[in-house]
């Protein structure tokens, strides 16, 4: 878990200050978190939206707290000392105690009561002997349990605002384990899942219409999740150089669909280099039109121009690195064998999970493509006699029409620094002349790959 300082100011918006005015807005927007436990042990707290954990540390006097520049209400989280998980609302200006000790957690201060419902009331999916996980009959029960809550928020008496958000984020916590739940189950739990018929019908008659839904943890995962299982199904048009202006359209709410573009944008540029960036933020620029999401867009631009200079020569149109690698039985392939060819390079290695999760698709691209002018190869990057075992293991069996071969080196090979691989999967697109078409494309279950590659053939 990462460890940071415990006093940390996380800027959720940006406002513009002039003169005196400043110090007496940002006193207003200040909430503070103090921790008297009584316990002794680490305890963690961040947004809920964060995936790290941030340990919280004493500060100069020997205090534990926590302050947080926010604009608007925002939900956190506490782990604490005993591992539990609890939500935690906060407002700005808020003052919060959290007090942990033998007898578990206790909220005081502002929104206490609130709190506490929280701490009380959480929703993490229910699972019943007898029932397989993401059935219909596990649907039932947890869509009962989901209006259970809401039922009991809607009666308790609290704040409106509260009982608001707190209404759409338990809706978004439900819609988070129905879109991303299987897969995670089959890929970490080994689990055999099989869906019902129209599960994932509830995503077809989704909107966006409401501006508190950015206030939500998982709102932007699950928005994102909706339109791409939207490709999936056929109910979104697939296009690999316009499906942000796509999405854009389905979004009626200008703060959510302005905000929901901007993440999205900065979503791209957080998984690697793309050369078809400039395209995409021209397509929404005018979509994006709330003010807050303006802001961002000048940053945006400028991490698009750094990553260009850093990946200059792996651009689109660059001749790519030639390669040597090796099959199961140690015949040695070379990209000189492939050459007027398109090459659909799988970089992975046997201990990656989401490398595992993406293969069964690109086996599937392969063998719908044999016999067209394009080869599939699934390089991995093991090293050791042990990861080289497993990786024979692995493919030894397989029969599909994707080429299986190991690069010698592995990451430490030259064929992955020059396309500056730092993480798997990764996938690259090389054109009939051994030109890169794209040193980062999109992953074989995403059906704008599919899309892409049929254009090249």
């Amino acid at each position: 878990m990462t460890r940071k300082i415990c006093c940390v100011f996380l800027t959720l918006s940006v406002l513009i200050f002039i003169g005196a005015g400043c110090r007496d807005s940002k006193m207003a927007t200040d909430a503070k978190v103090v921790f008297s436990n009584t316990l002794k042990g680490n305890f963690f707290f961040q947004p809920e939206s964060k995936t790290a954990y941030d340990k919280v540390a004493a500060d100069s006097t020997g205090k534990y707290q926590f302050v947080a520049e926010i604009q608007e209400p925002t939900f956190f989280r506490y782990v604490g000392v005993k591992q539990g998980f609890y939500s935690v609302y906060l407002t700005p200006g808020a003052n919060v105690e959290i007090v942990e000790s033998e007898n578990g957690v206790e909220f005081k201060g502002d929104w206490a009561a609130e709190n506490t419902f929280l701490a009380e009331n959480r929703y993490i999916g229910i699972s019943k002997e007898g029932i397989e996980s993401y059935s219909a009959e596990w649907l039932e029960i947890n869509s009962e349990e989901i209006k259970r809550l809401i039922a009991k928020l809607e009666a308790s008496g609290l704040d409106n605002e509260f009982i608001h958000l707190q209404g759409l984020k338990y809706k978004y916590d439900f819609y988070n384990q129905l879109l991303f739940g299987p897969a995670n189950a089959m890929m970490f739990a080994h689990m055999n899942i099989e869906l019902p018929e129209h599960y994932y019908d509830f995503a077809q008659s989704m909107t966006f219409t409401d501006s508190a839904i950015v206030q939500i943890p998982k709102w932007f995962t699950v928005m994102l999740g909706v339109f791409e299982r939207g490709e999936k199904e056929g109910w979104i048009e697939v296009s690999p150089e316009h499906y942000m202006e796509i999405y854009a359209k389905k979004i009626e709410d200008e703060k959510v669909r302005s905000l929901f573009l901007v993440k999205l944008l900065d979503h791209v540029l957080q998984k690697g280099y793309s050369d078809d960036f400039p395209v995409y933020i021209e397509s929404v620029r005018p979509f994006i039109t709330h003010a807050a999401a303006l802001e961002e867009l000048p940053s945006l631009e400028a991490r698009y121009r750094a990553s260009r200079e850093a990946h200059k020569t792996i651009l689109r149109g660059e001749m790519a690195p030639e390669f040597k690698a090796v099959d199961i039985n140690g015949k040695e392939y070379s990209s000189a064998d492939f050459k007027g060819k398109i090459q659909v390079l799988d970089f992975w290695f046997t201990g990656c999970i989401p490398c595992r999760a993406e293969m069964p698709y690109m086996e599937k691209l392969a063998d719908d493509m044999q016999g067209e002018n394009i080869v599939f190869i699934a390089m991995s990057v093991d090293t050791g006699d042990e990861l080289m075992a497993l990786w024979r293991e692995m493919v030894k069996d397989k029969r599909g029409a994707e080429l299986q071969l190991n690069l010698p080196g592995g990451f430490k090979s030259d064929l992955v620094k020059k396309y500056l691989i730092h993480g798997v999967p990764r996938i690259v697109i090389v054109d009939k002349e051994g030109k890169i078409v794209d040193a980062n494309a999109k992953r074989p279950s995403d059906p704008k790959l599919r899309m892409l590659l049929e254009r090249l053939i």
